[in-house]
């Protein structure tokens, strides 16, 4: 790993822990780095070293609700509108005007909505897991995950108030082993009571190690996982305000990689979605879908070089012909 500096930034009327890694001239092309749910800043540590030492600035924060970030109580203060307000005024703070941005799992749903709200912002996306879900005006989020899975699936269940406590019964340690590495689909996905059932004893993979899971564990351990949880409730209020895009494109530049054994791979209708023309419909510039056999849903860690390369190899072709200039409305 590259060397990473930390500190605290004012963003959208929040503190925001930002990580980050590399130069910091401004010079330096720069990578914004968006995790997800159950995660940190921390699940980029390996990408972060990777473009770091070949002259990237890695920019990886904490986002709204997690680690060092405030996190508002309210569950309505979790729209993608607050979250990517926080990253547009996050890259002003930092005095970006525009960055190559890697999402994974809500960090990609986050990113998506960043491309559809602020394609100015950024240069070319990156993004893991999660494909582009356009939003069906007859079908609500929540809707469509009852149907397909049932009121005990994990998106259902935790919009249930107070739900995130149940994560406190849980040795944290042993939460984090099983959640990035248990391998589910369909309703047994992130199943907290079925959990509770496993071994503690479960052998680490070679890719994550002690140190890893200590370090979530620690900083869960302070702040809980309302935060996180509380970007599910807002599924369907997304659906609601983001009804004047309905049929927007994402017109970035965009490569998709998935593993073939992530939970996200296998909801009903994605596979179809991604590989017969509706993906490449919404977003017109996808340049590239990469399906890494044997992958599962935390693959910036478990594939850590190969992913570091993939994105690599797409945002350097990027450098050769620079930056768009900014365009300046006069009055």
């Amino acid at each position: 790993m590259a060397a990473v500096r930390h500190r605290q930034l004012e963003a959208n009327g929040i503190t925001m822990h930002v990580a980050e890694a590399g130069p910091v001239n401004a010079s330096a092309p720069a990578v914004l780095f968006v995790h997800g749910f159950p995660e940190l800043w921390y699940s980029w540590r390996h990408q972060m070293g990777y473009l770091a030492a070949r002259g990237y600035r890695c920019v990886a924060p904490d986002l709204r609700g997690y680690g060092g970030t405030t996190a508002p109580p309210e569950p309505t203060s979790y729209t993608v509108f607050h979250i990517v307000g926080d990253i547009v005024a996050l890259l002003d703070a930092l005095h970006l005007p525009q960055v190559f941005v890697v999402g994974h799992d809500w960090g990609a749903i986050v990113s998506w909505n960043l491309c559809l709200l602020r394609p100015d912002r950024v240069r070319a996306l990156v993004n893991l897991s999660v494909a582009f879900m356009p939003r069906r005006p007859g079908v609500k989020p929540l809707e469509y995950f009852r149907a397909a899975y049932g009121d005990e699936y994990y998106v259902c269940r935790f919009q249930e108030p107070g739900l995130e406590a149940e994560f406190a019964t849980f040795d944290l340690k042993s939460f984090f082993t099983l959640a990035l590495t248990l391998r589910a689909t369909g309703s047994s996905a992130m199943d907290l009571r079925k959990m509770q059932t496993y071994s503690k004893q479960m052998v680490l993979p070679s890719w994550l190690s002690e140190e890893d899971v200590s370090y979530l564990a620690s900083v869960y351990s302070k702040t809980g996982f309302a935060g996180g949880v509380n970007y599910y409730r807002c599924l369907d209020l997304n659906w609601e305000l983001m009804a004047p895009w309905t049929g927007a494109k994402v017109q970035v530049p965009t490569k998709f990689i998935v593993g073939d054994g992530d939970l996200a791979y296998h909801h009903p209708g994605v596979k179809r979605y991604i590989h017969k023309g509706g993906f490449k419909r919404d977003v017109p510039m996808l340049e590239e879908v990469v399906v890494i056999k044997g992958a599962g849903h935390f693959i910036q860690q478990e594939r850590a070089q190969e992913i570091s390369e993939h994105i690599h190899d797409y945002i350097k072709k990027f450098e050769a012909c620079g930056l768009p200039p900014l365009r300046v409305s006069k009055l």
